[in-house]
């Protein structure tokens, strides 16, 4: 069956490509819009720092909308609508030249289609599904992001329940081996890279862009590098291209620009440099859906392996992970299950155990709120020679979480603790600390048993899978495909390891 696929796949039958064109008024304006106000800034204002946050603030909400298939007035959170909002404001007051000249005018666009019930985007894409589909026909739709399931009953109200319809994102149906009736890529093949121009798996094949971008595909000359009269690529046979789109608009916007400066910013957020003594050196993975996960570089990663008849998840070193595996990751890192799991592993010792480390956390407390964050962390610097007492890790200390920092007897110490009580409390810490890591193993082994691989086709088509336990009520993971890997290293503070960062 997979070789009959395989076959069918590259099978040099007619197959047509279609380019269809959305058009929207404001959609239109804003992104002249913010091209105007991207050369403004650069010209007049120098690359003003809080000029260019703006300018990535416009660029990601304007990729939102263009990204989306819901009404254009539900896209955009109410608090990222506000965000907008003050920083209008902020630009009318502080750059009035500049506000008269351009932002009046995405003020407008941007309040206009905020306030729209429709999507141009999801009207032409479900037309046309609805007046092609036909009875047993097999339609592929293909996003960059995977679709919610409202989106998914937008594109499929009222169509013949007899034709089946596959929800794809653009990673999974590389991997899909199989052909469809009509592919339906929501988005230009410059968006979706080159493999759109080489592979080709519908008999009909349509890409739907906004006309602001360029739609079309060129035939490109494979192989060229060597002896055509030797080798010859038959890629292109029997495809039929459509009329094409050239933007008439030089908007110099690109979606994998707002995702670095994302990026960017959550290293910024977690202010390295005040938490430098706890930071990790940690790799960024890329998963679906636009989020990042920074991963310790010594460590081990469940993976998930679908073909596997059984032991389909098995733990490897970070340095084998590769490209298209499903990293199984847990939410939330279930911090008050494993606190109940480790109480039971404790038995009758938790309760003393837990006054322990609750009174010396309220001594710390009481500690930070005579002396405040800043100087309580030079005392215990630079008077009790703790090295890891940052502003971050003090913090850290005072949340029920944590239980055994690095340098807990010359922190008790410092608490006023004689050398007897700091020996006990040391002592009992250690031990919650391995109740924990006992009761986190427990728990992932438990939940590993509960998956099954009937997941797969979910999986596939999303990119991602939230699972919750149901021996572990609240007990949750995700497994994540991973669309790429930066094996440069970076300084990450501890909150921000293995745990999905959005970068929407």
């Amino acid at each position: 069956m997979v070789f009959d696929n395989l076959v069918d796949l590259y099978s040099v039958k007619e197959r047509k490509v279609f380019f269809r064109h959305v058009h929207n008024t404001d959609l239109t304006h804003i992104a002249e819009d913010i091209e105007s106000y991207r050369l403004e800034i650069q010209k007049r204002y120098e690359d003003d720092e809080h000029l260019l946050d703006i300018f990535n603030l416009l660029r990601r909400i304007f990729f939102k909308l263009t990204g989306s298939l819901l009404p254009y007035g539900s896209v955009i959170e109410s608090e990222l609508e506000k965000e907008l909002i003050n920083n209008f404001y902020i630009i009318k007051n502080s750059y009035p030249e500049l506000f008269s000249s351009t932002v009046i005018h995405l003020a407008k666009s941007f309040n206009q289609i905020l306030s729209l019930d429709i999507n141009s985007m999801q009207k032409i894409v479900y037309e046309y599904i609805q007046t092609t589909s036909e009875v047993g026909n097999e339609l592929a739709v293909v996003t960059k992001r995977a679709l919610t399931s409202k989106e998914k009953k937008l594109l499929t109200k009222k169509v013949s329940s007899s034709c089946i319809i596959r929800f794809y994102t653009d990673n999974s149906f590389r991997k899909v081996i199989h052909t469809f009736g009509k592919v339906l890529y929501i988005g230009s093949p410059n968006y979706f890279g080159d493999y759109v121009n080489n592979t080709f798996k519908g008999s009909e094949i349509v890409f739907f862009s906004y006309d602001i971008f360029t739609n079309s595909l060129q035939s490109k000359l494979l192989l060229e590098e060597l002896d055509n009269n030797i080798v010859q690529s038959t890629i292109y046979n029997g495809i039929i291209l459509g009329k094409p789109n050239q933007r008439k608009i030089d908007i110099k916007l690109r979606e994998t620009e707002s995702v670095d400066v994302a990026v960017n910013k959550i290293l910024e957020d977690q202010n390295i440099l005040d938490n430098i003594q706890e930071a990790i050196e940690a790799s960024l993975v890329y998963l679906e859906n636009d989020r990042v996960l920074f991963v310790p570089r010594e460590s081990k990663i469940r993976i998930f392996f679908p073909d596997q008849k059984k032991d389909f998840i098995k733990q490897v070193d970070f340095k084998d992970i590769e490209e298209d595996d499903f990293i199984v990751i847990r939410n939330e890192r279930d911090t008050k299950l494993i606190a109940e799991v480790a109480d039971q592993i404790l038995q009758s010792k938790a309760n003393r155990y837990r006054m322990l480390q609750n009174e010396w956390k309220d001594r710390l407390r009481s500690m930070l709120d005579i002396h405040g964050l800043t100087h309580l962390s030079r005392i215990l610097t630079n008077e009790y020679s703790l090295k890891t007492a940052s502003i971050a890790s003090i913090r850290s200390w005072c949340d029920d979480d944590s239980i055994c920092p690095t340098e807990l007897p010359l922190l008790l110490r410092a608490l006023k603790y004689n050398d007897n009580q700091t020996e006990e409390i040391y002592a009992k810490m250690k031990e919650i600390r391995s109740a924990h890591l006992k009761a986190g193993r427990l728990i992932s082994n438990k939940l590993m048993k509960e998956i099954s691989i009937d997941i797969i086709e979910e999986l596939q088509e999303q990119g991602f899978y939230n699972f919750a336990s149901e021996e572990f009520d609240g007990a949750s993971f995700n497994i994540e495909r991973i669309v790429s890997i930066d094996n440069s290293s970076y300084s990450i503070s501890p909150y921000n390891l293995m745990q999905p960062l959005d970068i929407d």
